[in-house]
């Protein structure tokens, strides 16, 4: 009886075992060669999907080597902000797929389709779940409300980014740049130049543009809102890097 018992056991782990086997298969080879297959028969391909890994390599590996390299003296900032999709596009197109592990992601560059995306069609296309940590910095807003809240948002701020009502911004936009610009005269020597950094000034007329446009009041009333949300955004980055348990809270190690 005791032998028929532990055979019974055998059986049942080993069916268990096998079960496991069989999803882990499907999830991370037959599932993502599907998708793969799917794509390829409308003519959109990418690079080829690896088991478990995606093009996480490949896709990490472009990127460490472009940001090792000195920036060309160009305005094309694309080879060095987003290396991979500079290189996949010239090879599969402006639409193509990027597998980020057993996950898909179709790359889309076509205005008209992004505009279907966004606007016409954008109920049929699910957001992805924000970090937790980053949904307490970004709150409830358009990038991460769905259905009827996201729609509601969307109606409430769509006046503001009229074409006619962005036209009025214009004279403060330009003041604004004309004074930075000024700026730059003061500091340069007499042979007429100047080494600035374009980052942090671009920042600071963005910044300064917000403040006067949307409250009404000067860049140095706002800045220190300005500041804090930088620190935010650093804090939120680091957080986002370390591995998140639900429901556990750690503490710092800094006093």
């Amino acid at each position: 009886m005791d032998g028929v018992l532990q055979w019974l056991k055998l059986v049942a782990v080993s069916f268990m075992v096998l079960v496991l086997v069989l999803k882990v298969i499907v999830l991370l080879w037959w599932r993502p060669k599907r998708i793969e297959d799917h794509f390829s028969r409308q003519g959109i391909r990418g690079p080829p999907y690896h088991f478990f890994i995606g093009n996480v390599k490949e896709l990490v590996g472009m990127m460490l080597k472009a940001s090792s390299q000195p920036m060309p003296f160009s305005h094309n900032i694309l080879p060095r902000v987003l290396s991979f999709y500079h290189h996949w596009k010239k090879i599969y197109g402006a639409t193509f797929l990027v597998w980020f592990g057993p996950t898909v992601r179709l790359t889309v560059a076509d205005p008209d389709l992004i505009r279907e995306i966004f606007t016409s069609k954008s109920e049929f296309y699910e957001k992805n779940e924000a970090h937790p940590l980053i949904r307490q910095l970004e709150g409830d807003g358009l990038l991460s409300l769905k259905g009827e809240k996201w729609a509601h948002h969307r109606k409430i701020i769509t006046p503001t980014f009229h074409m006619e009502n962005l036209k009025l911004l214009v004279p403060l936009v330009a003041q604004r740049v004309t004074h930075m610009l000024d700026k730059w005269s003061a500091m340069s020597t007499n042979t007429g130049e100047i080494e600035i950094e374009v980052c942090e000034w671009f920042q600071t007329l963005t910044e300064d543009v917000i403040t006067r446009t949307a409250f009404g009041t000067s860049y140095e009333d706002g800045k220190a809102i300005f500041r804090l949300q930088a620190q935010q955004m650093v804090l939120a980055a680091e957080a986002f890097q370390k591995v998140f348990i639900p429901g556990y809270r750690g503490m710092s190690k800094s006093r």
